[in-house]
């Protein structure tokens, strides 16, 4: 006997393969794909796109799980645009400034009809708050701990700073090696090392010198009460050694420093280190702070290889002066071995001679320049400076100048006799008005242009020597 259902059973069955037909054959969401392997998004940058494909209509929205990859936690992703009319769609989206973690996940879900996608595979994601360096205890390079004592180590506040930022972490590493367990903007030292603070971004890190987000090394020095310093040389002996290859000294690091040559502060010499080919006696002077008293190094003697060179003439700034008509010559003498000569007239690069002698007589205003290099054994070179003009070399004391710019007795030269620190200069107007008080005058008056309200203005000069005139005239000065 043949059965058949009911009509209501037929009406519920129906309505069964409808629905299963609509949400299982069209309304099915792919697993999001996407080209990065992480998100490491920052101020600068946070901007990410992923593809899925899907098959009917519906309303879909992109779905980011919690740091352990739970949808029961969404993270907060803002959408930044879409496309859902046609498969495969798109989402283009920013993760929020809290995102941190290494299990993110992906997925799609349909409203209308109610389907979840398939999630993504997982991925860290990180929002990289602070993106520049920052520094410790204020930009310390060296401290010293007093025997057993600490010392902490904290990230400046001094903007711009990561401490203003809630919730970063921080990885510490000492001599290149990470310190387990501290993730805080702080840390107690206690030991000798080279210290370094980086912030922790997970898999956005390297935690190497090509991070950004990291600290200034600072190392930290135990120091005792009979604690030494030496001081060596990266030329052992340094005898005789080369301008073109100076030695190195150098002490321990960690500390302040004063380098001494023969028993004098070299200025500007505050490092552990000193380059240097110059004969002398080199010692330095190392405070290690409030543990111990400064604390000189052994002596090194350094031999630093030179020649004689001997220059028959003034150098700059004075001026070697010739009449017109008259030819500058000089010739040098050096101990230089294999010598080689250049010449150079002022702003010229290319030698106007190359002997041991050089001549003009027509002088151009400006630095002439000599070179002489050592060719053999040990290379370098040394140079001098000089200058030619016209005019005539006083030996007597002059009572006219002729200011014109032609650099013919433009200026009041007296002879060198009096050109010391030992006399003073003074020159007057006519109505007693100082003009120019000096000692170890230079040849260099006037300095600016006379203000002629008469022909021929008349100024008078006395020349003392220990407070008692040894010369008193006139100057004359002419246009």
């Amino acid at each position: 006997m043949k059965r058949t259902l009911p009509f209501k059973i037929k009406i519920v069955f129906v309505l069964i393969l409808t629905f299963f037909s609509q949400s299982g054959l069209h309304a099915q969401i792919s697993a999001p794909t996407f080209a990065f392997t992480k998100i490491c998004a920052s101020p600068g940058f946070n901007t990410y796109t992923v593809n899925f494909s899907f098959t009917g209509s519906n309303t879909y929205t992109l779905e980011m799980s919690d740091p352990n990859g739970s949808f029961s936690s969404l993270t907060g992703i803002t959408i930044l645009s879409s496309q859902t009319t046609t498969s495969p769609g798109s989402f283009t989206f920013k993760v929020p400034t809290s995102t941190a973690g290494q299990n993110y996940k992906l997925r799609v879900r349909g409203s209308s009809p109610s389907v979840i996608g398939s999630s993504s595979s997982a991925f860290p994601a990180y929002y990289q708050a602070f993106d520049q360096p920052f520094y410790l205890n204020n930009k310390a390079s060296n401290i010293g701990i007093c025997g057993s004592g600490t010392v902490t180590l904290s990230v400046d506040a001094t903007a711009p700073s990561p401490v203003s930022i809630p919730n970063l972490k921080y990885k510490w590493f000492k001599d290149g090696v990470v310190i387990s367990g501290q993730t805080g903007s702080s840390l107690i030292v206690s030991s000798t090392g080279q210290y370094q603070a980086f912030l922790d971004y997970g898999s956005c890190s390297t935690f190497d010198e090509g991070q950004v987000e990291k600290s200034q090394k600072v190392t930290v020095s135990v120091i005792s009460s009979s604690t030494t310093f030496n001081l060596s040389s990266s030329i052992d002996p340094p005898n005789d050694v080369c301008p073109s290859n100076p030695t190195v000294l150098s002490t321990s690091p960690g500390y302040s420093y004063k380098w001494y040559r023969n028993d004098v502060e070299i200025a500007g010499a505050t490092a552990n280190t000193y380059t240097t080919a110059v004969t002398g006696n080199y010692k330095v002077l190392v405070n290690a702070g409030s543990c111990v008293s400064p604390i000189y190094t052994n002596t090194i003697q350094v031999n630093g290889f030179d020649f004689n060179l001997t220059f028959p003439a003034s150098q700059s700034p004075s001026i070697n002066k010739i009449q017109q008509g008259e030819t500058f010559a000089v010739t040098v003498t050096t101990t230089a071995t294999n010598p080689t000569f250049e010449w150079y007239a002022p702003s010229s690069t290319t030698p106007v001679s190359t002997s041991d002698t050089f001549s003009t007589d027509t002088p151009i205003d400006g630095n002439y320049k000599l070179v002489v290099k050592q060719t053999s054994g040990c290379v370098f070179s040394k140079e001098i400076l000089f200058r030619v003009g016209f005019g005539i070399n006083p030996t007597q004391i002059p009572n006219t100048i002729s200011p014109n710019g032609d650099t013919v007795n433009d200026l009041w030269e007296i002879p060198n006799e009096y050109l010391t620190t030992e006399y003073e200069v003074l020159i007057v107007d006519t109505f007693g008005k100082e003009i120019l008080k000096t000692t170890n005058y230079q040849n260099n008056w006037p300095q600016n242009t006379i203000e002629f309200k008469s022909v021929n203005p008349i100024f008078y000069y006395v020349i003392s020597k220990g407070g008692s005139p040894v010369k008193k005239g006139t100057i004359t000065v002419i246009k």
